[in-house]
């Protein structure tokens, strides 16, 4: 093998993964939700928050359930009543022992026990209201999720047309610097024969360098536009992505009835309702550390000269009723501020409300609006491309000015590039009125 094939396989191999890797993904929009809904970081950030509150409920469970601890001690004293009190543990009491010598003086004498002790709550009712608490915290957090899966939702639909509008209006802008670059090349040629100015020339080449500039500028904006996709799905910056669902189609008019929007089942709503009946029961929670508690115990262990021994048995079961009489006012001053906190929740919620009332009258004129633009765009933009049309012909027969040709291609770009972004700009608001109302609309 040459030298000069060897170092051709060689460039060729070390430029085959970059050539793979450049290669784009084709993409669909439901492709895109899926990948979303799988990486995200808000989705799994909202799924961890979610867990959270699943264990601080599950923390709860301690209000039924019993508790229980093993134990093993070990000890040695001469201490008279502790001695003795270790020999009757140990069941190993003799006559001798009641000398009164010896019980003065016992000398040392060792003791292991091992303990099991259970508690078992019977009534705690102010631990039930705040499992009560838990549990509604737990259904405003997983409502919450779900809200945050659907705001992904919406910025990926927004940011998944927003690359294809990038792409679009890169096509745009290439179709104008070739249109640019071939009245360049008939200018030069007709002011070679003497049908055209220096000045025109001049003119033609700056309107070249022009789209140009704007073309690299299209070029940046979609490659920001699919750093920004690939963030919202998980997927390496590196990654080009090519989306397959088409901005560019003849778009339906959707009508939204705003007096048949029910906006208190939507999963923000819904978990501000949990979160003010989660306020209601801290309140009763507080309250009810007025009255007294009920609990179970019980313990059985076993007493040994010998470490781990069990020669010696005993048990013992209680139950206790205690009850708070007096607490420096730290109950009633705990009332007072679960009850301000639930005044807050309950007004920030009819706040809310209202807000979300007037997003849904805004989005929805602005749907209208953007519809409407659609409309005068194209029109603009078929009349833009009629002009452009005829004038080139013209000009093309030496009856137009460069200048005039310039002005038209460039005014025709313009109005497409408008009608591709009024496109986009409905479909917009039609996912924010989807977001907004949590239904699909079917164009």
């Amino acid at each position: 093998m040459s030298t000069q094939k060897f170092n051709y396989l060689v460039l060729l191999l070390l430029l085959t993964p970059a050539i793979i890797k450049a290669q784009p993904r084709p993409l669909s929009l439901s492709e895109a939700l899926t990948l979303a809904q799988e990486n995200n970081l808000n989705v799994k950030s909202a799924q961890a928050r979610v867990e959270a509150a699943r264990a601080s409920y599950r923390m709860t469970n301690s209000v039924f359930l019993p508790g229980v601890e093993a134990s093993h001690t070990g000890m040695s004293t001469n201490d008279p009543l502790n001695s003795f009190g270790f020999k009757l543990k140990q069941e190993i009491v003799t006559q001798q022992d009641f000398n009164p010598d010896l019980l003065n003086d016992p000398g040392s004498i060792e003791n292991f026990q091992t303990k099991i002790e259970l508690k078992q709550p019977l009534l705690n009712l102010d631990g039930i209201y705040a499992r009560k608490a838990a549990k509604n915290q737990l259904d405003a957090m997983s409502f919450q999720s779900n809200r945050v899966k659907l705001n992904i939702n919406y910025e990926v639909k927004k940011a998944y047309f927003m690359l294809e509008l990038a792409e679009s209006s890169v096509e745009v802008l290439q179709k104008s610097v070739a249109v640019a670059e071939e009245a360049l090349r008939l200018t030069k040629n007709n002011a070679e024969q003497g049908f055209a100015k220096e000045a025109d020339v001049l003119e033609a080449s700056v309107r070249v360098e022009e789209r140009k500039n704007q073309l690299l500028e299209a070029q940046n904006q979609r490659q920001t536009a699919n750093d920004f996709l690939a963030y919202l799905l998980g997927m390496e910056f590196s990654e080009v992505i090519e989306t397959t669902d088409s901005l560019i189609q003849p778009p339906m008019q959707v009508i939204i009835d705003r007096n048949s929007v029910n906006l208190e089942n939507r999963s923000d709503m819904l978990a501000y309702q949990k979160q003010i009946e989660a306020g209601e029961n801290m309140v009763k929670s507080n309250k009810m550390k007025f009255v007294p508690r009920l609990n179970a115990f019980g313990a059985m262990e076993w007493n040994d000269e010998s470490l781990f021994g069990t020669s010696a048995n005993n048990y013992m079961v209680g139950a206790s009723l205690s009850w708070s009489l007096f607490s420096g006012y730290k109950n009633a001053g705990a009332i007072q501020h679960a009850t301000a906190q639930l005044d807050e929740a309950r007004i920030n919620y009819e706040d809310y409300l209202s807000q979300s009332q007037i997003e849904i009258n805004r989005a929805t004129r602005k749907m209208e609006l953007n519809y409407n633009r659609i409309q005068s765009s194209k029109l603009a933009k078929e009349q833009a491309q009629e002009s452009l049309r005829i004038r080139t012909n013209r000009f093309e027969q030496g009856l137009e000015k460069t200048a005039d040709l310039l002005m038209s291609e460039a005014l025709t770009s313009q109005k497409e590039l408008e009608y591709i972004q009024a496109i986009y700009n409905y479909k917009q608001s039609i996912f924010e009125m989807e977001l907004l109302i949590e239904q699909d609309i079917n164009e």
